[in-house]
């Protein structure tokens, strides 16, 4: 199915640019990167990053100031790892719109993923790098040497002249080292011990340290324990230097109560409403980075609908598929409109107005109106949590 859409896609674009003439000509622009912009958008779904990196290429040499082809580009350089790639496209595209939020958040992504990956690649916290040191016993020695010894030619051999015999004693153990302070005060008794197969000495005491039993806030102390700190984090994490709180499950909820209470009923009897929400894919978070709260949402899902027209044979019923819902800017919104059965010829136009144009649109009275009320209403609820 992506694969044809793509192929409409780009045979829509290719159309679009034969078209001549000062007026056409910039709306046929304005339509060839729409079309590669959706085909390139079909890729990044089949994880076709090289393929939605060279539609979106094409878009911006038509249009420099693409928002949808810079940011899709850099969205396929960042699962490619292309870092600077894709900052540098998502740079670009904050530029032209600085307070799209889909873009400002992607783009903390790209460095917060970056840094990540070069820690990975240095090697931190990653102990395999300590591997080559030696940790052998001390008492192994003896027998490194007696091994060693045993390979050297016997005295008394031409390449090795005899030694005269000498008197040997044991040599005495090297003294233990004095006990540390802290031992040597406590009440409780210590002892010095060796650890085996170890070459090292520790002091170990009979008791450890007192065990750290988690205590439940209580929750007229919350309040002030939250304050004790600059940031807005949670109370665990009152400095607000970074924190995700995953509020998916919350928008998912949400919406399914807020669209399918969609209602709408005309003068003349018609009636039209949402019946239920499903398909719900993405997610949608909090996150708080340096004291300052981002809030991101990227879901598609899918609402169905049934318009009951005065005087009609049957019901219609169809559905509006939300493919791109992660920005709160209505004119960057995608769906998709259905109808479930084709419509009689004396339905057909009256259905069509009740339903309306898009989700972008604000025309009242219309289902895809009221659905746009109800994602800003959502979008506002989430900057509240």
């Amino acid at each position: 199915a992506y694969d044809d859409a793509v192929a409409a896609y780009v045979n829509g674009a290719d159309v679009a640019g034969t078209v001549e003439g000062a007026y056409r000509s910039q709306v046929a622009r304005d339509l060839r990167t729409a079309c590669l912009c959706n085909a390139a958008q079909a890729r990044l779904k089949e994880a076709k990053w090289d393929s939605a990196i060279d539609l979106c290429s094409q878009a911006v040499a038509i249009d420099a100031r693409c928002v949808k082809a810079l940011f899709r580009r850099g969205c396929a350089h960042l699962e490619l790892k292309q870092f600077e790639e894709a900052r540098r496209d998502l740079s670009a595209a904050l530029e032209v719109e600085p307070k799209n939020t889909a873009v400002k958040n992607k783009l903390v992504d790209a460095e917060r993923t970056q840094m990540e990956e070069a820690k990975r690649a240095k090697g931190a916290n990653n102990y395999d790098r300590f591997a080559h040191i030696d940790l052998s016993d001390d008492d192994n020695d003896d027998e490194t040497a007696k091994a060693s010894s045993s390979k050297t030619p016997p005295a008394g051999s031409p390449t090795q002249p005899a030694k005269p015999p000498t008197a040997t004693s044991p040599s005495p153990p090297p003294p233990a080292p004095p006990a540390p302070k802290e031992a040597q005060d406590a009440d409780q008794p210590s002892k010095y011990e060796k650890k085996s197969g170890t070459g090292y000495r520790y002091w170990a005491t009979s008791t450890s340290a007192p065990r750290v039993i988690p205590q439940k806030i209580d929750p007229n102390e919350a309040p002030k324990l939250a304050q004790q700190g600059s940031g807005s984090g949670s109370v665990w994490n009152a400095a607000g230097t970074y924190e995700e709180r995953d509020q998916t499950e919350w928008a998912k909820a949400h919406l399914r109560e807020a669209l399918t209470s969609i209602s709408l009923a005309l003068d003349d009897g018609s009636t039209a409403r949402c019946t239920a929400m499903d398909s719900f894919e993405g997610d949608a978070g909090v996150h708080l980075v340096r004291g300052k709260k981002r809030f991101i949402w990227d879901v598609r899902f899918t609402i169905k609908f049934e318009v009951d027209l005065k005087d009609a044979e049957k019901m219609c019923k169809g559905e509006i598929e939300v493919t791109d819902f992660s920005s709160d800017d209505p004119s960057d919104w995608e769906a998709n409109l259905r109808w479930k059965d084709k419509l009689p010829p004396s339905q057909h136009a009256r259905a069509v107005e009740m339903l309306g144009k898009g989700i972008q649109s604000d025309a009242a009275n219309t289902i895809c109106g009221c659905v746009r009320a109800e994602l800003l209403r959502f979008i506002a609820a989430l900057k509240e949590r």
